[in-house]
């Protein structure tokens, strides 16, 4: 009886050679786990809220540095490439000839998500490198102020009126 089991390695096991198919389905859970871990992050944050105000404020601070401005950029990047990766394969289910024209889609979901990414990257990273102020810090100093202005109803709703 001959032998069948190869030995193999497992760099070699694990080595990828395929194409741009298989990088978007490991990609696409990548994500997809990755947007799982922050929704239990932000839920057990937003607990802290009722149960532990002060350690909810300590968190709100930590999450003002470096590090976690480019963990929620990975976060926006992980939600846009999910969704976009995840319309192409709506798309290919739907229309099988789409199919045929994998490797065109598949581009087309990276430069959206880069040309997506952009701006949002610049609107987060800015106050990181002092290029821009934080986000809500004016509203922030004047409601540890105590001078926090009130937000004013729109005029139809102060008349009552219904749209």
């Amino acid at each position: 009886m001959a032998n069948t089991h190869r030995s193999t390695s497992l760099g070699t096991a694990l080595r990828y050679r395929g194409r741009e198919g298989m990088w978007t389905w490991i990609l696409h859970r990548v994500t997809g786990l990755g947007i799982l871990l922050f929704l239990l992050i932000h839920v057990v944050d937003t607990a802290l809220v009722i149960y532990w105000p002060g350690l909810y404020e300590h968190a709100l601070n930590i999450y003002k540095s470096a590090f976690f401005r480019f963990a929620e950029l990975a976060i926006v990047f992980s939600v846009l490439y999910h969704a976009l990766n995840g319309l192409r394969i709506v798309v290919q289910d739907f229309w099988p000839g789409a199919m045929l024209r994998q490797r065109q889609l598949v581009w087309a979901v990276a430069v959206l998500v880069v040309l997506t990414i952009l701006p949002v990257a610049w609107l987060m990273l800015r106050p990181v490198f002092g290029l821009g102020p934080e986000p809500g810090a004016a509203r922030f100093e004047a409601a540890s102020a105590g001078t926090e202005t009130t937000v004013q109803a729109p005029a139809h709703a102060a008349a009552g009126v219904r749209l």
